[in-house]
């Protein structure tokens, strides 16, 4: 159970709440964790949207599956992230997409009703489920951007300014490391590895990144941001 506080107090909904009032909280709700393997499907559009979860560990991916058998990353996430948030208010009666396992993880899961009643014992449970959600909104309207832009170097600075002036502002530096692979990164962004790594290398022949692995430095940001405006 120790471990379990330690756990929460990382995440979003627990936000500046000590273990005693985590456990206070949790003695009041009838929460279950369950493991999953590698793959393993977690919530699906065929299932009612009727709870979210807290990743405990290992990481979780957010896909778009196409009739095609193309299969889009819409999201990467890892613990102490949030999934299934913003379904479980919804009036849409199931999850609009795949949620399975990145990496072997375990995930705590919270019914609707649950929620409910967490949200009637502590009004800042409720207040951070709901930056929670509208967090999740701005990441997803942030996707949807990257989507839009034309060439693949429009998307890859978009990303990378996105990264560094909106979700890492506490940590501002001119390093981004990738959450995902190269191979994840490509699918985020819908377009394939190999031109991916093809328009990096162009980026970085001209001087404006540098990039080894997961590592991307960024070197010139006025010529990052101009691709952009372009």
């Amino acid at each position: 159970m120790d471990n379990l506080l330690a756990l929460l107090q990382k995440c979003s909904l627990f936000q500046n709440k000590n273990p005693e009032k985590i456990e206070q909280l949790l003695s009041n709700t009838n929460y279950k964790i369950e493991s999953f393997k590698e793959n393993e499907v977690i919530f699906s559009p065929l299932q009612t949207a009727d709870k979210m979860g807290v990743i405990l560990s290992g990481t979780v991916d957010v896909q778009k599956l196409f009739p095609s058998g193309k299969v889009v990353i819409i999201e990467r996430k890892k613990y102490p992230d949030l999934i299934g948030e913003s379904s479980v208010f919804s009036r849409v009666e199931y999850y609009p997409d795949t949620v399975s396992a990145g990496r072997p993880c375990k995930i705590l899961f919270l019914l609707k009703t649950e929620l409910l009643a967490l949200f009637a014992l502590d009004r800042d449970f409720m207040l951070n489920f709901l930056e929670s959600a509208s967090n999740s909104t701005l990441i997803l309207k942030h996707k949807i951007g990257i989507l839009s832009l034309d060439s693949i170097q429009e998307k890859i600075a978009g990303f990378l300014i996105h990264d560094k002036k909106h979700a890492n502002i506490a940590n501002y530096s001119n390093v981004v490391t990738l959450p995902f692979s190269k191979k994840a990164w490509a699918e985020y962004m819908n377009v394939s590895r190999t031109s991916l790594s093809r328009e990096l290398r162009a980026l970085e022949n001209e001087g404006i990144i540098s990039f080894e692995k997961r590592t991307i430095e960024i070197k010139d940001w006025n010529r990052l941001e101009k691709i952009l405006s372009l």
